[in-house]
Formats: structure tokens, C-alpha cells, sequence
């Protein structure tokens, strides 16, 4: 008796191997709070591992956005309650093939940066220095709060022919775990 196995199961194995061989990791390494002249600052360093998919569009000149979403909420709020903070850092990467360059803009100020190397490119894109979150003054003592902090590839801001294809391959699906604390001044 010939038994048939189902070709989805095999279609869902090929695609977990897929997923698992390609994925990038975005992590937090370092996140530092702080509070210097009435102000409450943020440093962090992250570290961003692409996938060989995201690598090879750059390498080809696909410009890449990445945001570092943070969000300060007091600890026990409802959904509906007002962030304290909810910043959004957007930032793009390119690579120019003729020149061999790679270029890191952010996008808010319009400022950029040019680097020879693919590495130092992504240190200057994983760190965060001095970030003013909010003044000191809106912590009240003996209250807790809430970070969040999580960065993501901004699949949207992809050119248009390439976005329905990164969003239905998981090697485009590139995002850190959210990194979350307990603030109590």
C-alpha cells in the first residue's frame, strides 16, 4: 500500500528552512537612560544583522529605511491613556555601486553621513547617543514607567515593484524583540 504525503507539509518545511537560513536579527545590545540639564536622555547601541535577501537589494542599490520606534507610557496605563513619548527615528541606507559608498541619512533632519564599509555603516546606524526623550520634570517621584524600544526594516518605504514581494518572504521581515523596562525616578 503506497501512502501520499500532503505537498503543503513539504511546501511549509521548504519555507521554515527558507525563513531560518535567510533571517536577519536585530538586537538591543546596550540602552542607557539618563537625565543631564532637565532633561531625561537615551543612548543605545544596536546591532543589525540583515538577511542575505536585504543585503544583496543593497548591494544593488536599494535604499533600505530603517525605524527605531520609542515609546515612554506611565506603567499601568491603559491603551487609550496618551504616550509620555512616541518617537519614531527613521533612517536610510543606500549604497552608490559607482562610487563603492554607502550612505546613512536621517531622514527627520535630512542629515547624512558617507562610509567606505558596509560595517561601519551599520555601527553608525545602530547608535543612538544623547536622544532627548522628555524633561525630568514630567517623572513624578515614586511612580513607575514604562520603555519601549524596538527597531524594524520599514518594508513600506521599499520601491513599489518590491514591496508585494517583501511582504510575503519572511527574509524581508526583519525587526529586533522589543527591549522594555521599568523607569522609577
Amino acid at each position: 500500500m503506497k501512502t501520499h504525503r500532503p505537498w503543503w507539509l513539504f511546501g511549509l518545511l521548504l519555507l521554515a528552512l527558507a525563513q531560518s537560513a535567510a533571517a536577519g536579527d536585530f538586537t538591543f545590545k546596550r540602552v542607557l537612560l539618563y537625565g543631564q540639564d532637565g532633561q531625561l536622555l537615551l543612548d543605545a547601541d544596536v546591532d543589525y544583522k540583515l538577511s542575505d535577501t536585504a543585503l544583496e537589494a543593497l548591494q544593488n542599490g536599494v535604499p533600505l529605511t530603517f525605524v527605531t520606534h520609542v515609546e515612554v507610557r506611565e506603567a499601568g496605563a491603559w491603551i487609550w491613556e496618551k504616550d509620555l513619548v512616541d518617537l519614531r527615528l527613521r533612517s536610510q541606507v543606500r549604497y552608490h555601486p559607482l562610487s563603492g559608498l554607502y550612505e546613512l541619512t536621517d531622514i527627520d533632519s535630512g542629515a547624512h553621513h558617507t562610509f567606505a564599509t558596509r560595517g561601519a555603516l551599520f555601527s553608525a546606524l545602530g547608535e543612538i547617543r544623547g536622544l532627548a526623550l522628555m524633561p525630568d520634570t514630567q517623572l513624578r517621584p515614586g511612580k513607575a514607567y514604562r520603555i519601549r524600544l524596538e527597531t524594524y526594516l520599514d518594508i513600506e518605504s521599499l520601491p513599489l515593484p518590491l514591496r508585494p514581494l517583501a511582504h510575503m518572504t519572511p527574509s524581508w521581515h526583519l525587526e529586533s524583540d522589543e527591549w522594555e523596562r521599568l523607569l522609577t525616578p
